[in-house]
């Protein structure tokens, strides 16, 4: 009898110990090699380069550092990961930004893959300083976006002239991957603009801007505090914005007095009363165009309709060669983050952890303060430069350097 019962427990745990072995993820090494554009060899990789893996299934993030060849050696369970690094490099006295990222890799056994960098560019124009796209809540619980703004500044040394500076957002805006893709499965060249697509007015040199100085642009230019068509508890008074997106073609948008509007140069709904960034977040760009914007609308080569699409929509078409600025904002949900901006433009994407209507922002971090002058964070990778879920700021600059 105490030998059958021990013959029983016997295999009770051998059919215990096989069931757990069965749940436990298998984990495999990874051999990660950071390859750097021409002009660079792996002989200037600095000290201490962390290269970060976000499993897109549980966001658990795991990070390693670079050796000396640029290798770093991860063990990791199976699945789909995404990898970055962003560092600074200095040769010769002149200092380099590099961003790396590789998406949507499928880890299933031991392997070796190779992160490329991009050299990041900072063209010395206007940036993004904050966007605040999330909207608000009414008191009575009601979804208000009327509050959004776009604040741009001017990081460089210059003064800098916002005439014919054009502002758009991405399509798609929130919860599926770009049509826009080669076969190779990276983006193409050109960037779809959707809803309305803006441009400050001017002659050239009508409207400057002077070094450390910003404007807002704003949905509606009102008080949304006290304004008897805005929320009492919006965040923002947008009463004194520096400029409007006043959509006049559909005959419903309120044009506030005294705040200048921008001007409109195509839109794919003439029935959107408002100017949307998706409260779920969007890629958005300001960008010059090549020529004056009248003939540039008016040349059907630059609209293009959805690629696979029986949609006669057609969208707003710019090379990326035009972009000033870009940031790749997208959904909280991890497994609906989707690319829509090259790399070189944004090499990473930001979001905010309040989701929609929470009434925070994304704010560019401060790099340094120079003779009372703000200088931001402009390394082409929104991941590393942008603060988020702040409080909304239109028009302030913050007094400390921030990490």
């Amino acid at each position: 009898m105490k030998k059958a019962l021990i013959i029983t427990l016997t295999l009770i745990l051998a059919l215990f110990a096989i069931n757990c072995s069965e749940d436990v993820t298998p984990s495999y090494l990874l051999t990660l090699t950071i390859a750097f554009p021409d002009g660079f060899t792996a002989g200037d990789m600095p000290d201490g380069v962390t290269v970060t893996a976000e499993n897109t299934q549980s966001g658990r993030q795991t990070s390693g550092t670079a050796d000396a060849t640029g290798t770093v050696v991860f063990e990791l369970v199976e699945g789909t990961y995404n990898f970055t690094t962003s560092f600074d490099l200095t040769v010769e006295s002149d200092e380099y930004t590099f961003n790396g990222i590789m998406t949507n890799y499928s880890h299933l056994m031991e392997s070796s893959a190779t992160l490329q960098l991009v050299l990041a560019g900072n063209s010395g124009d206007f940036i993004f300083k904050e966007v605040y796209f999330s909207g608000s809540q009414t008191p009575e619980g009601k979804n208000y976006y009327g509050d959004q703004f776009h604040e741009l500044y001017n990081n460089s040394g210059d003064t800098l002239y916002l005439d014919g500076l054009c502002l758009g957002v991405l399509y798609p805006t929130s919860t599926k991957p770009s049509e826009w893709s080669n076969e190779d499965g990276s983006l193409m060249d050109v960037l779809p603009l959707t809803y309305h697509v803006w441009t400050f007015p001017g002659s050239g040199t009508d409207h400057p801007v002077l070094p450390g100085e910003g404007v807002v642009i704003a949905q509606d230019g009102i008080d949304h505090k006290t304004d008897e068509n805005g929320n009492p508890d919006s965040p923002v008074n947008l009463g004194n914005a520096d400029w409007e997106t006043y959509v006049e073609v559909a005959g419903k948008d309120l044009d506030a007095p005294g705040v200048p509007n921008l001007t409109m140069m195509y839109t794919t709904s003439t029935s959107m009363v408002d100017w949307l960034h998706s409260v779920f977040g969007a890629a958005v760009v300001i960008f010059r165009l090549p020529t004056d914007w009248e003939s540039y609308v008016a040349n059907p080569d630059n609209f293009m309709t959805r690629p696979g699409s029986t949609s006669s929509t057609e969208f707003f078409m710019i090379d990326k060669s035009y972009v000033v600025d870009a940031i790749e904002i997208v959904r909280v949900e991890e497994d609906k983050r989707y690319k829509r901006l090259p790399v070189e433009l944004d090499a990473g994407y930001t979001y905010l952890e309040g989701g929609t209507y929470c009434s925070k922002s994304i704010r560019r971090k401060a790099k340094m303060i120079v003779d009372g002058r703000v200088i931001y964070k402009d390394t082409n990778n929104s991941t590393e430069d942008f603060l988020h879920d702040v409080d909304p700021t239109p028009g302030v600059n913050p007094t400390s350097v921030e990490n």
